[in-house]
């Protein structure tokens, strides 16, 4: 069961199963921007993290000590996978479908778009064995049916990579059910 938006401590409820973003998206609606540590309130990670990333090339520099909706979603996208895949790789994945960070004009979909897509993944697929291949490639399929792609080579792409990323996050979700289990042994 999920408990929080992937990739922040925000709560998840049942009513923004289909539009994650929209928990999110009021923040931008009355600022600016948000500043380095309100980004790390809702993702959870360090200052040193996101600054790192943001270093990398990952995420696009902050403007006047503000995170846009880009920056702020990009961090979250990265964020749902970095316990369970190196960061170069996760890096390369966001690359493969909307090219440089710094240009929106090749994107396949907005990141707001692709985090949507990638949560209604990840909450339909809590009941899908990692191990049954056809049953993911189905729920992405319907995950990615009605967005707006312009090409099958883009949606082929985008299909792909959405594969490798709910694998990851689904990785990551093993990978805590496993400490768990071992924190109750000691």
């Amino acid at each position: 069961m999920i408990d929080y938006l992937p990739g922040t401590v925000l709560k998840y409820s049942e009513e923004v199963a289909n539009n994650c973003y929209s928990v999110i998206e009021p923040l931008f609606a009355v600022t600016k921007g948000l500043t380095l540590s309100q980004v790390c309130d809702i993702t959870g990670l360090k200052a040193t993290t996101i600054q790192n990333w943001v270093r990398r090339g990952w995420v696009k520099n902050p403007e006047n000590k503000r995170y846009g909706e880009q920056q702020v979603i990009r961090i979250i996208l990265i964020n749902t996978m970095c316990s369970s895949m190196e960061l170069q790789q996760i890096a390369f994945l966001l690359e493969y479908i909307n090219g440089e960070v710094s240009d929106t004009s090749d994107d396949i979909l907005p990141d707001f778009e692709l985090y949507n897509v990638l949560c209604r993944i990840v909450i339909n697929s809590e009941k899908i064995p990692a191990e049954d291949e056809k049953l993911l490639d189905n729920l992405i399929s319907d995950s990615v049916h009605g967005v707006n792609l312009q090409t099958e080579e883009a949606e082929k792409k985008l299909k792909t990579a959405l594969r490798a990323m709910a694998l990851a996050i689904k990785a990551s979700r093993i990978k805590s059910l496993a400490i768990d289990a071992y924190n109750d042994l000691v």
